[in-house]
């Protein structure tokens, strides 16, 4: 059976050994960057708000040893907008309609939710590094940029529109290579006092509007895959799958819509309606960001890069990395800072 301990006792806890690395203030264009150690974890946690009724919080954390504690949520009415760099927390919370009862949230994934007035379960898992941006939005803040505006998704304009408003969890897809890149500039900006300050805005904000826009295309989606039967998606996804396994050296499109059983004709205009891009689009997209990620690491050449991301020609991965990112790949590889185009 799982041994869950209350808030209280683990915030008990945490505090007998507790040891503050790093406490600053004002600072980097956030009021607080804390870095501490306890029995449970070691983490580095900034926070910023950023204006009334948005808030952006930074964790990167690290727990020794897996901990089951029961949160609640009795005064947070916040919607929540969460994107795991890193990372996989477990959640229990039985007895909410529309919410499963025990889920997970990943690495390479991005969630919103509307959670107040409850009890859950939060699982914390030994080894495992927490990197996530977690934005909370009053309502008000998301109601003043709904004035007059008729797309909205679905489960956003259930939240105006209702003096109630329904409780969700709703994973909303995969970490796009846009919101990938907004993401890791919001961990390195660049600035500080006032022009760090609205870098970060300005990067919730593209944020936000991704994940929205990532909710009306899946809403739209689901309305448009009607004439697709359930085995052509699944074919179309083992497709997705089997690119990004061999991008290196991928298949042609005959040759994948024969492995996936499905003709390619249908394969390629089944792509574009659940993914919105061609087959081989989609992986342009996956290689480039694989190719930033290693860039900036640091552990491999550009040319190992080119080559690991199936680029035979050191040319042409340097043209389509600066065409996406606008520098080139020896200037990420050197820490150069990314524009986005």
């Amino acid at each position: 059976m799982t041994q869950v301990i209350t808030g209280e006792q683990f915030d008990e806890l945490e505090q007998e050994t507790l040891v503050y690395l790093e406490v600053a203030h004002h600072t980097k264009g956030f009021d607080t960057i804390q870095k501490s150690e306890s029995i449970f974890s070691c983490n580095c946690y900034r926070i910023v708000q950023l204006r009334p009724g948005l808030c952006l919080e930074i964790f990167d954390e690290t727990y020794y040893q897996q901990v089951n504690c029961q949160i609640n949520h009795y005064e947070f009415y916040d919607l929540t907008s969460k994107f795991y760099l890193s990372g996989n927390h477990g959640v229990i919370c039985p007895g909410i309609p529309g919410v499963k009862h025990n889920y997970q949230e990943i690495s390479g994934k991005n969630y919103l939710f509307y959670l107040p007035d409850i009890e859950e379960i939060e699982q914390n898992f030994a080894g495992d590094r927490t990197h996530l941006i977690r934005i909370c939005l009053d309502l008000n803040f998301v109601k003043d940029f709904y004035s007059g505006l008729e797309v909205l998704p679905k489960k956003l304009k259930c939240l105006i529109e209702n003096d109630a408003p329904p409780r969700f969890h709703l994973p909303v897809g995969d970490i796009t290579p846009m919101m990938q890149t907004a993401l890791w500039q919001l961990v390195n900006s660049p600035y500080q006092g006032i022009a760090q300050k609205m870098y970060l805005e300005s990067k919730v904000l593209e944020l936000l509007a991704l994940q929205f826009t990532q909710l009306l295309e899946a809403e739209a989606i689901q309305k448009t895959i009607i004439n697709l039967k359930n085995q052509d998606i699944e074919s179309i996804y083992h497709a997705k799958d089997i690119l990004i396994r061999n991008q290196a050296h991928p298949p042609t499109l005959l040759d994948l819509a024969q492995q996936v059983g499905i003709h390619h004709m249908k394969l390629k205009k089944g792509f574009r309606q659940i993914f919105g891009t061609t087959p081989f689009g989609y992986l342009h997209e996956y290689r480039m960001e694989q190719a930033r990620q290693l860039l900036q690491a640091g552990n491999m050449s550009v040319t190992a890069v080119a080559n690991a991301v199936g680029y035979d020609h050191l040319g042409h991965f340097s043209t389509a990395f600066k065409r996406k990112f606008g520098i080139n790949p020896n200037s990420c590889r050197s820490g150069n800072k990314i524009l986005v185009k």
